[in-house]
């Protein structure tokens, strides 16, 4: 079934926003540094209004405010870095808002472009830009639709292929969850048409999530792993609570392992005790909250643990043990706390420096970004 635009922003609406604009603020803040990158291009091909009623600023207003917070730093005046923002919505009005609001506010630090086209029109007009840049470009596209009609597979695999592009997508998963197998049962119902076409061009008729029963998480995990394109792409997921029995989902895109590192930073400070999503907070307050809160916490760390014993069954470096925290969408931080732990408590666990063939310095776990780039020291646990 297809969602419509609302003249407010509601409060799943504010989770989606602060996720897109805190993964935003990391990605241009880092960008902007890093030596080799000259552009940044932000396009928001569903821009809507920009401002709600009540005053709640939507993608393009907090995209520009970004920018413009950014652009204020004494740092960024030295990169030489230049951002865009592109953003489009059919609906002129939408664009009218959004263009009053950039224009009485100074932004002689970035270039905006405006357009008013369906997505049709749009999605070509991206997809021509993000190929033909060089590679001292980055581009993410936030994608919003008013539903998923025109969320086409072949369209978002080929605005991944020049690996210089992110791509975050909201989707209503209830929606979707509920009417599934309806809509591949019921081929002449020209509703349900446009999620039958979502679904076949990602699964195969066999699959479980067109034969089986599942939970909503279920049903949400399956749909990363499709946008994962068989292991092309890091993918992860961000759900959306907007009630008891109505979710939203968050999908980020990447090519790169960084950017996947950076995205699961951004879901676990938005959600510390799962880095999984947004939960509506109940009227009433449960004394116990903070008690369970703790033991979510207590269950992944033993979770992570669990999966630590059984990677290192086999030695394994410094860099498979990052990619390998990230896989499970844990972050490198959290595999160093264990590690910690281990070292003080756990004889048997060992790190030996790889050059020397003897062990490494206390703490030396180099589980990160900047390890990864090299296989320092090998993990193995000792009988």
């Amino acid at each position: 079934m297809e969602t419509i635009a609302k003249s407010e922003l509601k409060l799943h609406s504010q989770a989606k926003i602060e996720f897109y604009v805190e993964y935003l603020k990391r990605y241009l803040r880092i960008l902007s540094l890093a030596g080799g990158i000259k552009r940044i291009n932000i396009y928001d091909v569903f821009c809507g209004k920009g401002i709600y009623d009540g005053g709640g600023k939507g993608s393009p207003i907090v995209a520009f405010d970004a920018i413009r917070e950014l652009a204020l730093g004494e740092q960024f005046k030295k990169t030489g870095t230049q951002v865009t923002l592109i953003v489009n919505d059919k609906e002129q009005q939408n664009i009218k808002q959004v263009r009053d609001y950039i224009e009485s506010n100074n932004h002689c630090f970035c270039e905006v472009k405006y357009h008013t086209l369906d997505i049709e029109d749009m999605f070509p007009i991206v997809l021509s830009e993000v190929s033909k840049y060089a590679s001292d470009t980055r581009n993410i596209i936030f994608i919003d639709p008013y539903g998923y009609k025109n969320i086409e597979k072949e369209m978002l695999y080929r605005l991944m292929t020049n690996q210089k592009t992110e791509i975050i997508l909201f989707l209503p998963i209830s929606y979707m969850h509920r009417f599934t197998q309806k809509a591949i049962q019921d081929e002449d119902t020209a509703q349900y048409e446009p999620l039958r076409k979502f679904i076949n061009s990602f699964f195969d008729p066999n699959h479980k999530i067109v034969n089986e029963q599942l939970s909503v998480m279920e049903y949400i995990q399956f749909i990363t792993d499709a946008l994962r394109y068989k292991n092309m792409f890091y993918t992860t997921s961000y759900y959306i609570e907007r009630s008891s029995t109505c979710y939203f989902a968050l999908f980020f895109i990447s090519s790169h392992i960084f950017g996947f590192e950076n995205i699961l930073k951004v879901k676990w400070q938005l959600d510390e005790k799962s880095g999984r999503g947004f939960r509506i907070q109940p009227v009433q307050i449960n004394m116990f909250e903070e008690h369970f809160a703790q033991e979510e916490k207590n269950q992944n760390v033993t979770r992570l643990e669990s999966i630590l014993l059984e990677l290192l069954k086999e030695p394994k470096t410094n860099k498979q043990i990052y990619e390998e925290t990230l896989r499970y969408e844990f972050l490198p931080t959290h595999t160093t706390q264990i590690f910690k732990k281990w070292q003080s408590e756990n004889r048997s666990f060992k790190v030996y420096d790889i050059k020397t063939g003897k062990e490494a310095r206390k703490n030396s776990f180099y589980v990160s970004y900047d390890g990864y780039k090299n296989a320092t020291v090998q993990f193995r646990i000792e009988e």
